[in-house]
């Protein structure tokens, strides 16, 4: 669903992310996350740090947005901090680029 600004609607479960993030795994794995329901299956199954803050924000966020109740591209951003906070490697792009821990692409 777009409305006529062309925003996708906050309830559209097949919204995909502007820009996906590419982040790479301590086994060598790179994921390419489209989607905060992408994002919510790392979290839970791959991420290699458990407990911390940032991390159950996002899959509070990611979660809310299946819920309706989150724009994806904020689920988006509080999935980047997760990362940050978990010392995952984000790339900006799916070729992997690797941004700035300082100054990532949100």
């Amino acid at each position: 669903m777009t409305s006529a600004s062309g925003a996708t609607a906050i309830n559209d479960h097949s919204a995909f992310w502007e820009t996906p993030i590419s982040i790479d795994l301590d086994t060598g794995e790179r994921l390419v996350l489209r989607s905060p329901q992408d994002a919510l299956y790392a979290l839970v199954s791959d991420w290699p740090v458990n407990g911390g803050v940032h991390q159950q924000r996002a899959i509070d966020f990611c979660r809310a947005w299946l819920a309706g109740r989150m724009p994806a591209e904020t689920v988006r951003q509080a999935f980047i901090l997760a990362a940050l906070e978990a010392g995952v490697t984000i790339n900006d792009d799916e070729d992997g680029a690797e941004a700035s821990a300082l100054n990532p692409a949100v």
